[in-house]
């Protein structure tokens, strides 16, 4: 009993840990796309 209790705190453990890193890659990875969409569009205006 108190080995499953430890795997089920340890496995939730990780899904918020993944809940909180997962979005941070994703915001980083379109902070990015926008930085290199408005290079492009300055370019293009030039």
């Amino acid at each position: 009993m108190n080995i499953s209790l430890t795997v089920l705190f340890a496995s939730v453990v990780v899904m918020a840990l993944v809940a909180i890193y997962v979005p941070t890659i994703y915001i980083r990875k379109t902070n990015k796309l926008m930085k290199l969409l408005e290079k492009i569009e300055t370019n293009t205006r030039k």
